[in-house]
């Protein structure tokens, strides 16, 4: 007889992680379920109706930065005591999860980022040396330890989007701590010179500047940044798997210019090594800028960009389905 429940902990840093993680709830919706993610306002706002345990995020450079989560894991897994940990990344939230997985015996799932095609993730490496099998959304032939998932992101376009004259051009520079003046500056000196001639809204972040040619705040909820690029021309972004996803589901061309170490945009060098733009640009789907000048570029040949990505993620809930259920009956039966 079983005695116990399927329960599942989902584990993400904010960003496009959780936005991954949040589109598979077609999936963990028919379990009972936890969130272990860091919070801001776009998990504050998806995750009001669910039980969410916040944390910040560490970093692997930083170790001292983990610290606080021995204990926090310890203490959540100890009182709500899931069967199985579902994560998207990255190793900020996720990497001592892994280990406490260990400790409590629970099955360990994870899925690498969309942002990954050709490779993958510092924590996907990781994990794959620590002897786990990871899942990829990207077919990769060449590691028996990664099995392709598909995507996670589902085909259906956002609801409850407002529909508006495009008059602006939205620019997101996304949650990350580090400074992305260049990607501002770039954009303004664009409309001072009247390439750009529409309203410029700029979701800035932590990026501290101001502007008399463009409107500039830092944060917004997530529904918000939904409509900002449902109801712009077009977006202009850094490299970041949740909003080129937003940006493809919902038809919207799209622009990235990828923060750069030298410039002191990203805290290492080994941070964001992603080539999911590279690989949509290759594509047809999105440019790939560096420079005001290539920026200028790819907005002269916007109407060139293709739309109308085909997302599915039925093979990822099947392959999660029968991976849940299967170990959940090894469980079971290794505590007879």
């Amino acid at each position: 007889m079983k005695t116990k429940k399927i329960k599942i902990a989902l584990i993400a840093t904010s960003g496009g992680h959780f936005e991954q993680l949040s589109n598979l709830s077609d999936f963990y919706n028919e379990y009972l379920h936890f969130w272990i993610t860091n919070k801001n306002q776009q998990t504050i706002s998806e995750l009001k109706n669910e039980k969410v345990y916040f944390v910040k995020a560490g970093h692997f450079k930083r170790p001292w930065t983990y610290l606080p989560h021995l204990l926090f894991f310890f203490t959540v897994f100890k009182n709500e005591k899931p069967t199985h940990i579902l994560s998207t990344g990255s190793g900020r939230t996720g990497f001592l999860a892994f280990y406490f997985s260990k400790l409590f015996k629970i099955k360990f799932i994870y899925i690498d980022t969309f942002s990954r095609v050709n490779n993958m993730s510092i924590f996907g490496k990781f994990l794959i040396r620590s002897g786990l099998k990871i899942y990829t959304q990207w077919e990769n032939k060449t590691n028996d330890k990664a099995e392709y998932i598909g995507p996670v992101f589902r085909s259906n376009i956002l609801e409850n989007i407002s529909e508006k004259e495009f008059n602006y051009i939205f620019v997101t520079l996304g949650t990350r701590n580090e400074q992305f003046i260049r990607l501002i500056k770039a954009i303004e000196q664009l409309k001072k010179r009247g390439v750009i001639t529409k309203t410029i809204k700029v979701q800035a972040g932590f990026t501290k500047y101001k502007s008399d040619v463009m409107e500039i705040f830092d944060f917004c909820s997530q529904k918000e940044i939904d409509e900002l690029i449902c109801n712009s021309e077009f977006v202009i972004t850094q490299e970041s798997a949740g909003v080129v996803t937003k940006c493809l589901k919902m038809k919207k061309r799209f622009i990235v210019m990828p923060r750069d170490y030298s410039f002191g945009e990203l805290p290492t060098k080994s941070d964001m090594k992603e080539d999911l733009q590279y690989k949509l640009e290759e594509m047809g789907y999105t440019k790939v800028v560096n420079s005001a000048e290539q920026m200028e570029a790819a907005i002269n040949n916007i109407k060139e960009i293709k739309l109308g990505y085909p997302f599915d993620n039925n093979l990822a809930i099947k392959k999660l389905n029968k991976l849940v259920e299967n170990s959940y009956e090894g469980i079971l039966y290794n505590e007879k």
